[in-house]
């Protein structure tokens, strides 16, 4: 008869091989199924040999559940990894409960034992240590002074801190105030942010008839209409409010995250004017504009009854200057440049320039830009500076629409921002090969058309 102790070295064997080819990502490690055999080879009943004896604390920025491959970002050694997992990994949540890996998310920070020559994790468990705050709308990222505050609480931010949007790693610069953010951290620090509701964009079509009027799109955007407008808008269903001069249309549409519709307005019915619509074009732009000896507000088109009026503008530093102009029913632009005022001494000539500070867009080259909605040029395209708190967005065709978020000191000096290039719309990357830090991929976008209330 065969001794029980062989059929033993050929049955354990055995069943350790058909698991392997059954489970896939759920068979144990390689290095563990050798010690296994090695044991059973021998006759010895040894308790098999813990492998991982790496431990590091880490933020998941994404899993790839068909290579069963997890990249992670590792806090204390500031570098990114891409470790594998398998059926003998064990993943728990903060509680020690059972988690799959597809539950865990971008942004999650964790605790793992791993192997760091194999590339091969044996445990992961969501940081008891950490801390989360969902669905905040109330923040100020600090724009790069090192700290955050949530609601009325403030966190230490570093410039390594991981932003994720629909699983994807983006800069904190590209959360705008509109955005709807997770934040994650331990102690006092943000580690990780995630955003929970981004913004799109709504672009009008055929507006000429509504210049100088106004756009409510939900109780979020509420604007006048000037030309060129590029809307960012958070993510959702709205009801758009169009009013004019013997206008009121509503319409509906859907803005989806880093993605643009289009909202045309060609079907609007067009009563016979008796105001036609002007757009100013001052320099410089810190002008005080008089029409018919009231100010205006010449940031957006005016209407105005046709006929004639008069303009004049006035700016510290300039000679004041009046003309003349003809409203008609056809859009109107009005150009005044005013020049230096002179003073006199002796055979010289002194010209008072311009003490406005100005912004800078330089790069990327060629791309649209406009800020807080209004469309300022092609890059490199500079003007006049407002302080406070900005929106900047790039957009060029086949390219994937941008939005930073940028803060204007109150002083005289210029600024210039160069932002990165644009990703192609068709960038498709979702797992990268390296991850450290604030890795930008790119996300493909499709615009949509709204045209009356059919969404297309």
């Amino acid at each position: 008869m065969i001794n029980q102790d062989k059929i033993q070295k050929i049955i354990k064997p055995a069943l350790c091989g058909l698991c392997l080819v059954l489970t896939g990502c759920s068979a144990a490690s390689l290095a563990q199924e050798s010690t296994f055999e090695s044991a059973y080879e021998n006759g010895e009943e040894e308790m098999p040999v813990n492998i991982y004896t790496s431990t590091a604390s880490v933020v998941i920025e994404a899993v790839d559940e068909e290579e069963c491959l997890i990249a992670m970002y590792m806090i204390d050694r500031n570098e990114g990894r891409n470790l594998k997992y398998d059926g003998a990994t064990v993943v728990q949540d903060k509680y020690g409960s059972a988690m799959t890996a597809a539950q865990l998310k971008a942004g999650d920070i964790a605790d793992i034992t791993y192997n760091s020559e194999l590339e091969r994790m044996g445990s992961i468990t969501l940081s008891g240590e950490a801390w989360s705050y969902e669905g905040v709308a109330k923040y100020n990222l600090g724009a790069g002074s090192g700290s955050a505050t949530i609601g009325s609480e403030s966190y230490s931010i570093s410039d390594r801190v991981l932003v994720f949007s629909a699983g994807r790693p983006i800069t904190v610069d590209q959360v705008i105030r509109q955005d709807v953010l997770s934040f994650k951290g331990k102690g006092h620090e943000i580690i990780s942010i995630t955003v929970d509701k981004g913004h799109g964009y709504l672009d009008l079509k055929n507006e000429d008839a509504l210049l100088g009027g106004w756009i409510e799109i939900g109780q979020t955007v509420i604007s006048q209409i000037a030309p060129d407008m590029l809307f960012t808008v958070p993510e959702g269903d709205y009801t758009v409010r169009l009013t004019g001069e013997g206008i009121d249309e509503t319409r509906e549409v859907t803005i989806e995250r880093n993605k643009e519709t289009l909202l045309d307005l060609g079907d609007i019915e067009i009563p016979e004017p008796d105001s036609g619509i002007v757009k100013f074009e001052i320099t410089p732009g810190t002008a005080a504009v008089y029409v018919d000896d009231e100010k205006i507000d010449t940031t957006y088109p005016v209407r105005l009854p046709l006929g004639l009026h008069q303009v004049t503008a006035k700016a510290s530093g300039y000679d004041t200057l009046s003309e003349y102009f003809q409203v008609e029913k056809e859009t109107t632009t009005v150009k005044m440049e005013l020049e230096g005022a002179s003073t006199v001494s002796e055979n010289s000539v002194t010209v008072k320039e311009n003490e406005e500070g100005r912004i800078t867009i330089e790069a990327p080259a060629g791309v649209d830009v406009y800020q807080d909605n209004l469309y300022k040029g092609i890059a490199p395209v500079t003007y006049t500076k407002t302080p406070g708190e900005h929106t900047i967005t790039l957009r060029k065709t086949g390219y994937i629409t941008r939005s930073y978020g940028i803060q204007i000191a109150d002083d005289k000096q210029d600024v210039t921002y160069s932002f990165p290039d644009l990703d192609p719309e068709n960038g498709t990357s979702t797992f990268p090969n390296t991850v450290s830090g604030n890795t930008v991929s790119g996300n493909t976008v499709s615009g949509n058309t709204v045209s009356g209330n059919t969404s297309k």
